[in-house]
């Protein structure tokens, strides 16, 4: 007999045996069976969900929906800035001393897009699904990317800049990440490409980068940060970023570029159906532990980590006007994961759309002339529109 007929055997019993072999030969067995209802599938129209007033939260009295967002958002702060503080000032340092970064700030391109819709680049597994629509914009849509998206943007033509905010090493390795080509062909290439760094980004990441270099700060929750950042560096370009290099790339599109609406792609905060965080195999995928269900765009339950969840929550409270009440437009493009839903579902302030629908809807006027005019060509008549 078999271990895994034995196995099936022992499951329907009333006891199970004793000895270690045979155990482990039933729970291979159960696994098996597992993995293979897991793997089943079935096909499935995926439509967005029907669009609700605002997020389904409780909310305490003498409070708002949009301060729950920001409480969630700001819901890890404390542990993260108890952690990371001394090395981000440490990096600051170093990098205002080594690379001149007081005099290579981001205000050298205020305003450079403004009045401009820009499109913002994450790396979650939906990605995959659209990057190539990212190849028909216009230069007039500029394209800011997550730099753990690099190589896959260059393998596909995509012309974009990039943020980085982390101040882990750890980005160095992630920035070839879904690459099909070698870690010096991709390094060779950031020549033509403008990387805008937050100061606390660690320096041999600069070194590495051959292209131009622009330096923002950004908001930390901490009194001695904030107290000491005078100290180190004239650099007053502040951003809030929520804790996330893609609150960054927002930020820098929207309030110094001066874009709106913004674009959001790639924007997951989830592992997809797959249990895939990225759009490529990335170590990240062994690590689904931790996670918390919730509701993505199209009314499916997906696992997120609660970090991520909060993220999603920042990005709401800017489309729901932020702290200054402004009237930045955020449309999702992601095409799948969480931003925005909600089981009830997803709230009116971020539109959902396909990413070729929100760039079709800033060159439709091209196609529009050439139908009038191929149609005048033929002898026919026809209307525009």
């Amino acid at each position: 007999m078999s271990s895994l007929t034995y196995v099936t055997a022992c499951s329907t019993s009333t006891s199970l045996p004793t000895d270690v072999p045979t155990l482990q030969a039933l729970l291979t067995g159960e696994r098996a069976r597992y993995e293979e209802l897991r793997a089943k599938s079935v096909e499935m129209v995926l439509e967005f969900q029907p669009y609700i007033s605002g997020p389904a939260i409780p909310v305490p009295p003498g409070s708002s929906v949009r301060q729950m967002l920001w409480d969630q958002a700001c819901t890890s702060d404390r542990l993260t800035t108890r952690t990371w503080s001394k090395v981000w000032m440490d990096n600051i340092i170093e990098n205002v001393k080594r690379f001149d970064a007081d005099n290579n700030m981001v205000d050298k391109e205020y305003g450079k897009h403004a009045y401009h819709p820009a499109i913002i680049v994450a790396t979650g597994p939906s990605l995959k699904k659209n990057i190539d629509d990212l190849g028909s914009c216009p230069e007039e849509i500029p394209v800011l990317a997550c730099l753990h998206s690099y190589a896959m943007m260059i393998d596909h033509n995509i012309k974009a800049s990039y943020v980085t905010l982390d101040a882990q090493k750890i980005v160095i390795d992630e920035m070839a990440q879904g690459g099909t080509k070698s870690a010096d062909y991709y390094w060779d290439s950031t020549k033509d490409h403008t990387l805008y760094a937050g100061l606390v980004s660690p320096p041999e990441l600069i070194e590495k980068w051959k292209g131009k270099v622009l330096w923002y700060n950004a908001m930390i929750p901490d009194h001695w940060y904030m107290s000491e950042l005078p100290k180190q560096t004239k650099n007053r370009w502040i951003y809030s970023v929520g804790g996330t290099t893609y609150g960054a790339v927002f930020y820098h599109a929207a309030y110094m570029w001066g874009c709106n609406p913004i674009a959001c792609v790639g924007a997951d905060f989830c592992f997809d159906y797959t249990r895939k965080f990225h759009p490529f195999d990335s170590p990240y995928d062994a690590k689904f532990a931790g996670v918390v269900p919730c509701t993505d765009v199209y009314g499916n339950r997906v696992w997120a980590w609660p970090s991520y969840q909060n993220f999603k929550a920042w990005f709401e409270f800017q489309a729901m006007g932020g702290q200054g009440d402004h009237n930045l437009q955020i449309i999702n493009c992601t095409e799948g994961g969480t931003l925005g839903a909600y089981p009830q579902g997803n709230i009116i302030a971020i539109k959902q759309m396909r990413l070729r629908n929100f760039v079709d809807s800033y060159t439709r006027w091209g196609k529009l002339k050439k139908t009038v005019d191929d149609a005048t060509a033929r002898g026919e008549y026809t209307t525009a529109c």
